[in-house]
């Protein structure tokens, strides 16, 4: 029997899928925590999410879930896009608008996190 021709790795999926996992590692917690802070916010919105985002640990795992919630997205949209779409402009265009959509909704995540953190 003759030996099977392997290709070599090109190794440029090992990062992504490493990211991918501690993300969702990550986001375990965050998860758990804005589950019971959508529980109280919701009794009074109007008034209690001033109060809530005002305390600096919950405006600063506000802002880590939004990024990493969103982070994650992309990284699972990236795989979905290099999957399915063999046009190589048209993969790398939706890589780039997903990419410009997720960083856009973090900053005014974050900048509306920050606004409820600053009114007192």
């Amino acid at each position: 029997m003759s030996k099977i021709k392997i290709a070599p790795s090109t190794k440029t999926g090992a990062h992504h899928w490493l990211m991918q996992r501690v993300s969702a590692v990550a986001l375990i917690p965050l998860v758990i925590w804005i589950s019971f802070s959508l529980i109280k916010i919701s009794q009074d919105p109007q008034e209690y999410l001033k109060v809530f985002f005002s305390y600096p640990f919950n405006a600063i795992v506000g802002i880590l879930f939004i990024s990493t919630s969103l982070y994650h997205g992309s990284l699972g949209m990236r795989v979905i896009i290099e999957d399915y779409i063999s046009n190589k402009t048209k993969m790398h265009f939706y890589i780039m608008l997903v990419h410009f959509v997720s960083i856009t909704t973090a900053v005014a995540g974050v900048v509306a996190i920050l606004r409820l953190h600053l009114i007192r």
